[in-house]
């Protein structure tokens, strides 16, 4: 599962393009948080800067992750993800909003 939410952390990384130096920093931190090898890192990296359609991936991604509190510690990590390198990308708050539909987690929703 971890490795399921580190995906999710660096297609939002990847979302603008640009894999900045402290979203790569955040990334690392995260990954020996999680337990996950540097070559598991790298592995995950390829797949995703491969992938054509990040919006798909995140939806597929998401609901791949279905525990209640491995959501939550993901939609924090992607929060801070999103704040790292102190610049709001659209495209950032777009993946961060596709993932929050998929779990039903806007306020208001039931």
């Amino acid at each position: 599962m971890n490795e399921q939410i580190l995906k999710l952390l660096l297609l939002m990384a990847f979302a603008d393009k640009v894999y900045m130096a402290e979203e790569k920093e955040l990334i690392i931190k995260i990954s020996n948080e999680l337990g996950i090898s540097k070559e598991k890192i790298d592995e995950i990296i390829n797949e995703v800067e491969k992938t054509e359609d990040i919006t798909k991936q995140c939806r597929e991604t998401a609901n791949k992750i279905q525990d209640k509190q491995d959501r939550e510690k993901t939609i924090k990590l992607l929060s801070e993800m999103i704040a790292t390198d102190k610049i709001v990308h659209q495209k950032e708050l777009f993946a961060f909003q596709i993932i929050a539909e998929e779990w039903n987690m806007f306020k208001g929703q039931d």
